[in-house]
């Protein structure tokens, strides 16, 4: 091209054409470089002064790697990021921090060389397997972090600086002992009650709804009766197995396959032991004239050394798995018999040979079957995604749904009626390839009559769905769900004949009579709950762990459980002592003072905004991740 230009440089056409050129950089491109306008990239301004969107990034960044290195490696997307607040968090770090520096800087609080040498150095993360500071392993950290020398020690230098701020202020942060006792108290407090279960079956039987009650009650509940968005497409599969079941393996592949493969098929000689373990020469000698004289294995065992019968099985050994002498004595001696005395490094061992499993290689006839099968697969796999290429440019050139299924060996399943969920009309759920959850994402995000775009199984193969139908969501007429709407209606009426019961136990209660003698003239069960805390636990209802501990001694509440409802009446109020139990006291003293102090921080940090004006410019910050 550029040869063909300077070749007709000299023509009229391109020297008018070079003119216009000229003149177009110089109204709209060359001033540019001339005015040199710099781009304002700040994502924040903290009394104005910026925050970079590089700053931003690489914040983010080494968050998100912190956070794939402690959750084992997971990949995290920016928009994930975002999704999971670390882009906000990030950013209100590095406005804290800026805003603390504007402080820091105001109150003249300075951090000097030596102070910057001696964090760096006490910091346990940068100290080797000798217990000293490693610079190698500090230069490593570092650039796993993204930062520099300078760079980290003038981050340091600001976090030792705020420190000394923060500390300042919140050193005599604390909570008055009043009020670490009486939250203790309170914590630590138990509570006995008497509790009475009224189960769905003690409500009266529910009458017979009228049509006026029908209409009003599915007019109020209308989700009640909503039936979901249902879709009927066709899902088209190619797996590697379909692939793998058309291909021809020839014999003199598989013959190599099986050559290069030949360790796996050969399995060694092993043998099921029995073993005596002994401390010294002169027990093992003792145990070896025993078993010469033919007292039983596991009866010398037990009177030399001890051992129960039930720790002597090795189970089925390789000589791999024994220490070299050990090895050479047991697969050595004959089945049935027992081997003189081992020294090893455990101790000395007698061992006893009860059964042999000879070795044995499989033969090429016997694992051709698997070999064929795995070899196809592999094979498949190289092939499944060049055909997976061509099914691509086969939709793109705008072949129809079931031609290109047809032309490249897909499996069409037609699915009639699924939710979202995968389950069809009748209450069954859809039968559908291990990746259901993909399948059923693509099949509601593609538009009626279209295809999706071909999607992976996985490591199986790929799949593409045709969207045939789609009948939307919507409530049916009540001529259709009468029965329902009846069933819902004395189920509500059953659940507020039983609140209304429970109401009148609890009443009954409160004014003064036992919750165990009404139950006995209603011939229903009490039972105790034992010590109970304010969080429940024990045989108390959930519901009613709250409310008891506003009842005074004797009171009764009521509230749901399960599919009923409980009356639950306080019998006793075991008071907590803070005297008794300091070292309780003591840590919850001191998680209350970081409370304190953190509450006491974020106020602060809320003024010296104020102070120290932030702005953020959302177009960058959405411009910067």
């Amino acid at each position: 091209m550029l040869q063909a230009i300077r070749s007709r440089a000299t023509s009229l056409i391109v020297k008018i054409l070079f003119a216009v050129l000229i003149v177009t950089f110089g109204i709209w491109g060359i001033g540019d470089i001339f005015r040199n306008r710099s781009v304002d990239t700040s994502v924040a301004t903290v009394a104005g002064e910026r925050i970079e969107a590089a700053q931003l990034q690489q914040s983010v960044h080494a968050d998100i790697d912190r956070l794939r290195r402690a959750s084992g490696g997971a990949n995290l997307s920016m928009e994930q990021a975002k999704q999971l607040g670390i882009v906000d968090v990030a950013l209100n770090r590095l406005i804290e921090s800026a805003v603390l520096a504007h402080e820091t800087n105001r109150l003249d609080i300075r951090v000097g060389n030596e102070a910057v040498r001696k964090a760096i150095a006490d910091n346990p993360a940068f100290r080797g397997t000798n217990g000293q500071f490693d610079r190698n392993l500090y230069n490593q950290i570092l650039a796993a972090n993204r930062l520099n020398d300078a760079q980290y020690e003038q981050l340091l230098r600001s976090d030792l600086a705020r420190d000394e701020l923060t500390i300042s202020l919140t050193e005599g942060v604390q909570p008055p002992q009043e009020l670490t006792d009486a939250i203790y108290r309170a914590n630590a407090e138990r509570r006995i009650a008497d509790v009475l279960m009224l189960p769905a079956s003690a409500a009266p039987a529910a009458p017979k709804p009228s049509e006026q009650d029908l209409e009003t009650f599915y007019k109020a509940h209308p989700d009640a009766f909503r039936t979901p968005e249902r879709r009927n497409f066709t899902l088209a599969t190619l797996t590697i197995d379909d692939v793998a079941a058309g291909i021809n393996v020839p014999d003199d592949k598989l013959k190599d396959a099986y050559q290069a493969r030949l360790d796996e098929f050969h399995t060694p000689e092993t043998r099921q032991l029995e073993q005596i373990l002994l401390p010294d020469k002169a027990k093992a000698d003792a145990a070896e004239a025993q078993l010469a004289a033919g007292k039983p294995f596991a009866a010398v065992a037990k009177a030399v050394a001890g051992a129960d019968a039930s720790t002597l099985d090795l189970g089925w050994m390789r000589r791999q798995g024994l220490p070299q002498p050990l090895a050479d004595a047991a697969f050595s001696a004959k089945q049935g018999a027992v081997t003189p005395p081992v020294q090893t490094s455990f101790g000395w061992h007698i061992v006893r040979v009860n059964a042999i499993k000879p070795e044995q290689t499989q033969t090429f006839d016997q694992v051709k079957a698997k070999l064929r099968q795995e070899v196809a697969r592999d094979m498949a796999g190289d092939q499944i995604a060049q055909l997976a290429n061509h099914i691509d440019d086969a939709l793109a050139g705008g072949g129809a749904f079931a031609t290109v299924a047809k032309q490249f060996g897909m499996k069409a399943t037609a699915i009639a009626d699924v939710d979202a969920q995968g389950n069809l009309a009748d209450g069954k759920v859809a039968t559908l390839p291990p990746s259901k959850a993909k399948v059923l994402q693509t099949a509601f995000a593609t538009a009626p009559g279209q295809n999706s775009a071909l999607d992976d199984l996985g490591d199986d193969g790929y799949f593409l769905v045709h969207v045939d139908k789609v009948t939307p969501s919507g409530v049916p007429p009540l001529d259709q769900v009468r029965d329902r709407v009846a069933t819902l209606w004395q189920a509500e009426q059953r659940s507020e004949a039983l609140a209304k019961l429970a109401k009148e136990i609890a009443d009954e209660v409160n004014a003064g009579q036992s919750l165990k003698a009404i139950a006995a003239k209603r011939k229903l069960v009490v039972s105790s709950t034992g010590p109970v805390m304010r969080s429940g636990g024990g045989k108390m209802p959930p519901a009613l762990a709250g409310p008891l501990f506003g009842l005074k001694l004797n009171g009764a509440a009521f509230a749901p459980a399960g599919d009923g409802y409980a009356v639950a009446q306080l019998t006793a109020i075991q008071k907590a002592d803070p005297a008794k139990d300091k070292a309780t006291v003591d840590a919850l003293s001191h998680r209350l003072a970081q409370q304190m102090q953190s509450e006491f921080l974020a106020a602060f940090s809320q003024a010296l905004r104020a102070r120290y004006p932030v702005e953020i410019n959302q177009t960058n910050l959405q411009r910067a991740l």
